[in-house]
């Protein structure tokens, strides 16, 4: 019995018409568009397995019920070993885009399957990232080692394409480079430095200016590179520094060509603020008092970025607020929303996280100015109202953006047990709350919830990130240390999910 294939995925009526269906949940935008019933979509283990035996197609169902299922148990024995049915690296291809990339926030990982699949090397860059996933999923430990491996090749091959300019430019050396990175954060535990992970953001950096604007000339160029700037952001504000210039003249040359209506561009543009913000904090953070205000205006400048981002969302990535009455029993004062899909709410949490970073840098400022009078600028009399009114709207927006992230907590649980979707929103979950849960100004009963999803879910589901960040939330000395696990908490939180 051999490998069938990358399998589609795509809805009945999308995979008739070859159209480009988005594998929405519960139906398509083509069929909602086309106002027709949409079929649902495959199940992967039928695609993959086939003419297996009656029983060898139970065991296979029996381990995962649903979409979320493990297509993939006949390819390893319970011991551990791997059967020759089914290579470890097509096993790890197939479950990466059938089942991670659905739920994941990176929205072409097929495109970039088929980029990579041109030679051996170029396509280890994808394997690595595929076999950490399948290795999470099944627990297996050999191929988080084969992942390592490919991951090792895939390194050395990009080295040596970033040494060649002609090379260095084309599209599936970035590809490399974004699959690399999400290797780094796959692998990433939350207690060590992200020293690889920033070593690529700093190659990529240097790569996406070496391209330059021709690498707006088709979408994909485009997507490739708000996915790697994204990834590129978030480093900057894990390490406080501000968005690099060049980052910088190449999205202003982008948002013409994309326009206002592009989402991906404004959350990229609202990173970029968030670090430039975050750098600018750090800087202040020893005379907080004397630089209050400054940080006051500069913070309520980019939280109104992001609120009107938000006012935006519904559009494009709709959710539903359950009633109270119908919100389970384990929700956080009764409030439960109900999304699309794990990479919605990802977006949606992502916005309200920095948000409430934000709020709490408005708040340390403005407790930081009030608690040191005596050394206000001349122009305190002005200055007071704006310190006093800044924080009382600082901590109405911590609670609202605190009490929406609490709310998705439900709906993880809502998804099917043991599902990739359930999954991948408890992982999407693990900075959000950890932005909660250390919040200054967030009320004591919110922030003992949000500590005690992360533990609850990731002993639940299995994700040690999780775990890790609530023991790092209790062990963070509050208030005196709370900048330096917020300063880590943004940048880590922006991406790595």
């Amino acid at each position: 019995m051999g490998y069938c294939g990358r399998p589609s995925t795509a809805c009945h009526t999308c995979r008739v018409k070859r159209g480009k269906c988005d594998r929405k949940r519960p139906g398509c935008s083509q069929c909602a568009r086309k106002r027709i019933p949409c079929p649902g979509y495959p199940d992967p283990t039928a695609l993959v397995f086939r003419d297996q035996t009656q029983a060898t197609a139970r065991r296979v169902r029996a381990t995962k019920p649903g979409y979320g299922a493990d297509p993939f148990a006949p390819a390893i024995s319970p011991t551990g070993g791997l059967d020759l049915t089914v290579s470890p690296d097509d096993a790890a291809r197939t479950y990466f885009l059938t089942c991670y990339g659905p739920a994941s926030p990176v929205d072409h990982l097929p495109e970039l399957e088929e980029l990579l699949r041109s030679t051996e090397v170029s396509a280890s860059a994808f394997l690595a990232p595929a076999l950490v996933t399948l290795s999470r999923e099944l627990k297996d430990p050999a191929l988080m080692a084969l992942g390592r491996k490919h991951y090792t090749a895939a390194l050395q091959h990009t080295n040596r394409a970033l040494a060649n300019t002609q090379v260095a430019t084309k599209d599936e050396t970035l590809a490399s480079v974004m699959m690399l990175a999400l290797y780094e954060a796959l692998t990433f535990q939350g207690r060590r430095s992200p020293e690889s992970w920033n070593a690529h953001m700093n190659g990529a950096t240097e790569l996406l200016k070496l391209r330059g604007p021709r690498q707006f000339d088709t979408a994909l160029g485009r997507t490739l590179f708000l996915d790697v700037v994204g990834d590129i952001l978030a480093s900057c504000s894990q390490r406080r520094i501000p968005t690099p210039p060049g980052i910088v003249n190449l999205l202003s040359q982008l948002g013409p060509i994309v326009g206002p209506d592009s989402m991906h561009f404004a959350i990229a543009h609202a990173a970029a603020e968030m670090a430039d913000i975050v750098s600018f904090v750090a800087s202040q953070w020893d005379h907080i008092a004397v630089s209050a205000s400054q940080i006051i205006v500069r913070a309520r400048r980019v939280d109104e970025v992001l609120s009107g981002l938000q006012d935006q969302l519904p559009a494009h990535l709709p959710y539903t607020v359950l009633d109270p009455a119908s919100a389970p029993a384990s929700s956080f004062q009764g409030v439960a929303h109900c999304y699309e899909d794990p990479k919605s709410c990802w977006i949606w949490n992502n916005c309200r996280m920095m948000r409430v970073f934000l709020n709490g840098f408005v708040s340390r400022a403005a407790l930081a100015w009030m608690a040191a009078l005596q050394n206000a600028p001349p122009d305190a009399e002005v200055s007071s109202e704006l310190h006093s009114e800044s924080l009382k709207a600082a901590v109405v927006n911590v609670k609202r953006q605190g009490t929406d992230i609490l709310a998705s907590v439900s709906y993880c649980r809502s998804l099917p047990a043991g599902s990739h979707e359930r999954a991948m929103a408890a992982r999407g979950l693990t900075w959000p709350l950890s932005a909660v849960a250390t919040s200054v100004v967030a009320p004591g009963a919110m922030k003992t919830y949000a500590r005690d999803a992360m533990f609850s879910l990731g002993e639940e589901i299995g994700i040690p990130q999780l775990i890790d960040a609530a023991k790092m939330v209790d062990d963070t000395p509050m208030p005196e240390d709370w900048y330096v696990v917020t300063f880590n908490l943004v940048g880590l939180s922006i991406n790595l999910c």
